[in-house]
């Protein structure tokens, strides 16, 4: 309406000559001014800048959370005499759906928490700690782990080396790399972490554990086959399967049956020669004894 009744004091004149052209623009900036969505007055705003979503925090380190406000004034909340404002309040902050406490500066916040996916949300609040209306937020989900960030799982068997030995009863120690072993507590799955678990022969002989050195004992005479495999907290193997095997061969005893008849034959053999020994010694002593005693002795 405002637009219509002003066009006409902005058409040119009989001669060709533009008419009036300053107030025209005048008019055209003022109109879009009033008009622009762009020109009212911007409400509170708030982001997360860090961590990113669906990022990996690894190594363990906590995780740093950091926010921007606008158009919004962050006040400590309790003040005496504190009058509410529409554009002041706090932050407040959830773990997981979890309010964990109130933010009254925009700084980098510091979040040590356990392996596993997290969400973190933030709020803006009025002093009273109602939201604001309409609400403003922001949320960021990401998965915190114990094993590096990035990189493949490897694991090898540094020992034994495959070949034979003689002992039934072996340690076998493993390497891994992109990986971090931790103790298997029931925490939810992470990214490269978890635990190792022993087979022979194809059968689990030990429960997963988080440690690089494993002892097998009483294993059976001939190849024996050991593998070492990565799983995840919950024991599942890793996708795709990280896995590592050697092979060893057990030497056993000779056969106790050829050793017992060697032994029985030598053990007969000496008892002749001692037969023969006695006989011999006996006869030389009668040869060289006195008449008389060589005569008592007959019968």
């Amino acid at each position: 309406m405002v637009r219509a009744s002003m066009r006409p004091a902005c058409k040119r004149s009989a001669d060709g000559r533009a008419a009036l052209l300053g107030p025209c623009v005048l008019l055209g900036i003022f109109l879009f001014a009033v008009t622009s969505p762009s020109a009212a007055a911007a409400g509170p705003a708030l982001s997360i800048l860090a961590p990113a979503n669906d990022q990996v925090v690894g190594n363990g380190t906590p995780v740093i959370v950091s926010f921007a406000v606008a158009n919004f004034v962050l006040v400590q909340p309790g003040r005496v005499g504190q009058v509410g404002s529409p554009t002041e309040g706090h932050v407040d902050l959830y773990v997981d759906g979890v309010y964990s406490w109130p933010l009254t500066r925009v700084e980098p916040v510091s979040l040590p928490l356990e392996s596993g996916p997290h969400t973190i949300r933030l709020q803006l609040v009025h002093d009273n700690g109602t939201p604001l209306n309409p609400d403003v937020f922001a949320s960021v989900r990401f998965i915190a782990t114990h094993g590096p960030a990035v990189g493949t799982p490897t694991i090898t068997i540094v020992s034994p080396k495959p070949g034979p030995t003689i002992s039934h009863d072996l340690y076998f120690a493993v390497e891994v790399t992109n990986f971090t072993l931790v103790d298997p507590h029931g925490q939810p799955n992470a990214p490269n972490e978890g635990h190792v678990e022993l087979f022979l022969n194809g059968v689990l002989h030990q429960e997963p554990r988080a440690y690089d050195l494993g002892f097998i004992v009483d294993m059976p005479d001939g190849n024996n086959t050991v593998i070492a495999r990565l799983v995840n907290n919950d024991n599942a193997p890793l996708n795709p399967d990280v896995s590592a095997s050697v092979t060893v061969r057990i030497l056993g005893a000779a056969d106790p049956t050829a050793s017992e008849q060697v032994t029985a034959g030598v053990t007969l053999i000496l008892a002749v020669i001692l037969l023969v020994l006695l006989l011999r010694r006996r006869k030389a002593a009668r040869q060289f004894a006195p008449p008389n005693e060589r005569s008592s002795d007959r019968p």
